[in-house]
């Protein structure tokens, strides 16, 4: 018994002998192994494909062959790499020979172009000849000479409202009456000797470059003619041309303080050609400062010994400084920087035997510019060679930018319409309200303005600069009622309009 297994258990068949199951699990293990094989290859190519991207790839390649004892593959790396050279400077010595020395006489003629500080172009040439001994022609002035032919072209007036109206197109519809006066119209002989001015003056200062006429002084008048209006024979002077500042002028009376700016600028004047009698004491500001020179010139020509040239000077400063500080005590002048004028040529007045278009101090005027038109009279007389200046008044109301030193207006678009023998009896203070009132009905007598046009009216900027500086007034208390006096109730408006019923 003993050895026999069914004595103590039941012999049953092998339970995996025939389990298909567990014969395929017996031959697992060959296709995993296929199958980590495949999946490290694939690591290796992905590893190898990312590795091979850097630089840093490249050297793990290398240390990963090392440790494996692999052999490692020499793998190419391009780079790009910026190497300075430093390029030798190469001096290049250039010697250049003077031309040999001339044996004989040379002649020589060259011509050059240059432009002075006051757009004038120069055209110059020299020219040599053969002369005599060097002796003889110091002796000579003809010897070295200088051939100076200075070539104008004088402007052709304009006489033609289609080229007024190219300047200023306002001009024909602002007036609507000026077409009709300038079809019949003259050019004012005050034009032909306005340029002939100009011309002397250059034949006159040929030799004193720094003191000849600019171009765009000589070209500053583009016409003066004389218009009539045909129903009201209303006579105007029409002068078409630019605008300098003027910024001369002072009154006591008025503004007894002047701004240092404008009175001490370059060649300032306290006096205008308009000018009346002193209403009060308050001295002209520029008084102290006139008497002072004239006693510092008197003092210093009592001196013994100076030159003629000094005394000279002196004598001639002497009388002038008498007569200012004469009219300062005497009379008062407008103000450049308040009151709105213009200035006329010394060659325009005083010729009314001549024509009847001539016009005088005072006479009543209006300044055209763009759309806008301004009253002002002719209060100041200027160079009579040049034409087209105003107050810094008007100035700054054509362009805030206008000073003592910029004008407003470079171009020939300012129109100055004068009304001859317009001024008043007497010369008086300006009266900014009469003046308005004055230049538009002048301006009614030529035809009026046109639609959407209107005379500006100026601020009495001396009043308001009164009325500033003055201390405020204090409003008086309202009396006390007597003692025992019956307080009677306000009025009612309502109640009194309707007779208190």
């Amino acid at each position: 018994m003993a050895g026999k297994k069914s004595d103590f258990s039941e012999d049953k068949p092998d339970a995996d002998s025939n389990d298909p199951d567990r014969k395929m699990r017996g031959c697992g293990c060959p296709v995993l192994l296929l199958l980590s094989f495949a999946c490290g290859a694939m690591f290796v190519v992905l590893m190898g494909l990312l590795l091979g991207q850097t630089d840093r790839g490249v050297r793990l390649k290398v240390k990963i062959a090392d440790f494996l004892g692999l052999e490692p593959r020499e793998v190419i790396v391009e780079k790009e790499v910026i190497k300075e050279v430093e390029v030798p400077k190469i001096v290049e010595k250039i010697v250049e020979k003077e031309a040999p020395m001339p044996s004989g006489y040379v002649g020589w003629k060259k011509a050059d172009t240059a432009q002075l500080w006051n757009k004038i172009r120069v055209n110059s040439t020299v020219n040599t000849e053969q002369g005599k001994r060097a002796a003889t022609e110091r002796k000579d002035p003809d010897s070295y000479s200088i051939d100076l032919s200075i070539n104008l072209t004088i402007p052709k007036p304009n006489e033609n409202i289609d080229e007024l109206a190219k300047l200023n197109s306002h001009l024909p519809k602002m007036l609507p009456d000026l077409e009709k006066m300038v079809e019949k119209s003259t050019v004012s002989p005050f034009y032909h000797h306005l340029y002939e001015l100009k011309t002397r003056f250059i034949q006159q200062n040929a030799t004193r470059l720094d003191r000849i006429l600019s171009r765009h002084n000589l070209y500053d008048c583009e016409t003066v003619l004389e218009l009539i209006h045909p129903e009201t024979k209303q006579k105007t002077l029409l002068i078409q041309g630019e605008m300098d500042v003027v910024t001369d002028g002072s009154d006591g009376d008025r503004w007894p303080e002047l701004d240092d700016y404008i009175s001490m600028s370059t060649h300032y004047q306290p006096f205008t050609s308009y000018a009346w009698r002193k209403t009060t004491d308050t001295p002209n500001p520029l008084l102290g400062q006139w008497s002072a020179d004239l006693k510092r010139y008197e003092e210093e020509f009592a001196i013994t010994g100076l030159s003629i040239e000094r005394n000279r000077f002196l004598r001639a400063e002497i009388d002038r400084l008498k007569t200012g500080v004469a009219e300062m005590k005497s009379r008062s002048f407008l103000i450049a920087e308040a009151d709105p004028f213009i200035v006329i040529p010394l060659s325009f007045l005083g010729r009314r035997d001549e024509t009847q278009f001539g016009p005088l101090i005072g006479d009543f005027a209006a300044v055209i510019y763009e759309n806008k038109i301004y009253p002002a009279i002719a209060g100041d007389a200027g160079p009579a060679y040049k034409i087209g200046e105003a107050s810094l008044r008007i100035a700054k109301e054509l362009n805030e930018e206008a000073s003592p030193y910029s004008r407003p207006v470079s171009d020939l678009h300012v129109t100055y319409l004068v009304f001859p023998n317009s001024r008043a009896k007497t010369n008086s203070p300006p009266d900014l309200e009469a003046w308005h009132a004055r230049v538009s009905e002048l301006l009614g007598a030529i035809g009026g303005l046109g639609e959407g046009y209107n005379l500006h009216e100026w601020e009495d900027l001396i009043a308001k600069k009164k009325a500033a500086e003055a201390p405020p007034v204090e409003p008086e208390p309202a009396p006390e009622a007597a003692p025992g006096a019956q307080q009677l109730p306000p009025v009612n408006p309502d109640a009194a309009s309707k007779g208190g019923n």
